[in-house]
């Protein structure tokens, strides 16, 4: 055998004996510390105020819980704990009932402060999602990564992480934990052992980093909210399976309705001011008017063209513009305003108003400008009392069933820990008066604020409303936060 032979066998023996160059490189599990560095700017201690009737009172309360940033523009899931039916008087639950939530703060390990809002709860996988409101143009955060298909075994071994305010002083805390069983009742979830009530709402990765599941309370049935299984309760692994899909969808929903928010004003539409219910016709036959629909005027909002025109509740009107109001069922409605709302304001309409027997006028009305929304107020921020308020829209008049010459500001959004928020001032309160300078608008609610702040009393007394009910609000500042002489 010649030399030639005999480096020709030895190459190829190596070739065989080696791993191959093509081969896939199997992908190696996250250390701890690895892990820690990847997932810990991720999760956020979550901060809350929660409104409820309880003994026939309204009730507030403040919680907090654990979440996660699942996207980079600021969607955070939630364990539905927060939306938990709270205890009245007696340790009893509230009637049942779900609180409203608000003043959403969350808190990471390297300091970043934000504020969210609710976009949508699941009652029946207790999760649900939030809005960051406070990312900068083009911000993004750092979010997990979830995986589908996770094999699932007995004994095999997850991470999770929380963050605990008071003790670790928001600094993320490390929580191995494995599943125990894999339990098809109730409704697939993982019995996990080291995982308390504590992590509720905290993610669980697997060991390359990816989310598989969430830690959560039981799941509920969809029968008045009670658990399928009654002995097993606190907190199980709900598999990503479980509630992707309706994490997909709940994600959508949060940027259309983003996308819809960032859109400008649209060009101003023609607007009646008439709240109706259709002409159905069980109803006509009941109201003897013709048949082939129409709309029964239910309310007239003060200072709209319908009351100009003439209007009044319980009206009939059955034509506009020379064309039957075909209206017979409520999906019929939105083609009604669709039509109104395609004319321009300003322009002159004529209704046929068709009365008992058959008797008919015509009705003239000229349209106005639709007014402006909650969407598109005007809002203006104190930063001293941490306090946005906005513009009191005829929307949120009639919600609360107001007149359109009620005066004030509505609070839009409030920090819980700040001057105003440790008053009891929250969303959707409205601003009359501020000590003794009257609120009507947005100007007055700054100038009221401005000329509390330059004479600094050692309290400030806020006159809100909410619908009929009025009350008085003291706030307390500390006023030498804001000097600048301090060091």
């Amino acid at each position: 055998m010649n030399r030639l032979h005999l480096a020709l066998i030895i190459a190829l023996a190596v070739v065989f004996m080696a791993p191959s160059a093509f081969a896939k490189k199997k992908k190696k599990s996250l250390s701890v510390p690895e892990f820690y560095e990847l997932a810990q700017p991720t999760i956020a201690t979550i901060q809350f105020s929660q409104e409820f009737v309880a003994g026939g009172q309204v009730q507030r309360t403040r919680g907090m819980t654990d979440g996660f940033v699942v996207s980079e523009d600021g969607l955070v899931l939630v364990s539905g704990r927060v939306r938990f039916p709270q205890r009245g008087s007696g340790g009893r639950l509230s009637g049942g009932s779900l609180p409203d939530l608000g003043n959403f703060e969350l808190r990471f390990s390297d300091g970043r402060v934000h504020e969210a809002e609710v976009v949508t709860f699941d009652d029946d996988l207790n999760l649900g999602l939030l809005r960051i409101t406070t990312l900068e143009a083009g911000e993004e955060l750092p979010a997990v990564s979830f995986k589908r298909g996770y094999d699932a075994q007995v004994g095999q071994g997850l991470h999770s992480m929380t963050l605990y305010t008071q003790d670790y002083g928001r600094q993320p805390v490390y929580s191995p934990v494995a599943i125990n069983a894999l339990l098809d009742v109730p409704q697939n979830v993982w019995s996990l052992s080291g995982a308390s009530s504590n992590i509720l709402g905290a993610p669980l990765w697997n060991g390359r980093g990816h989310v598989v599941g969430v830690v959560a309370n039981v799941p509920m049935s969809p029968w008045g909210g009670r658990q399928v299984v009654p002995d097993l309760t606190g907190a199980v692994g709900l598999p990503y399976e479980r509630f992707a899909d309706w994490l997909d969808a709940a994600m959508a929903q949060a940027r259309e309705e983003s996308a819809a928010a960032s859109e400008p004003e649209p060009e101003a539409q023609a607007w009646m001011g008439v709240m109706f219910q259709p002409l159905e016709k069980d109803l006509a036959a009941h109201l003897g008017i013709s048949e082939g629909g129409g709309i029964v005027v239910t309310r007239i909002v003060p200072g709209s063209p319908a009351e100009a025109a003439g209007l009044a509740p319980l009206d009939v009107l059955v034509e506009v513009g020379g064309e039957r109001i075909a209206v017979l069922q409520p999906s019929d409605s939105t083609t009604f305003s669709r039509t109104i709302r395609g004319y321009d304001p300003g322009t002159t309409i004529e209704f046929v108003r068709e009365s008992a027997g058959g008797a008919r006028e015509t009705v003239a009305m000229t349209l106005a400008a639709t007014p402006t929304s909650e969407l598109h107020a005007e809002r203006r921020t104190n930063d001293s009392f941490e306090l946005t308020a906005r513009q009191l829209t005829l929307d949120t008049l009639l919600g609360q069933r107001l007149g359109p010459d009620t005066p004030g500001v509505v609070v839009d959004s409030v920090t819980r820990a700040g001057w105003a928020g440790l008053s009891g001032l929250y969303k959707g309160l409205i601003i009359q008066r501020i000590d003794e300078h009257d609120v009507t608008d947005l100007d007055t609610f700054e100038a009221a604020l401005a000329a509390v702040q330059e004479a600094r009393p050692d309290q400030v007394l806020f006159f809100v409303r909410w619908g009929r009910t009025t009350r008085f609000l003291v706030a307390e500042p500390d006023w030498d936060e804001l000097s600048t002489d301090a060091p």
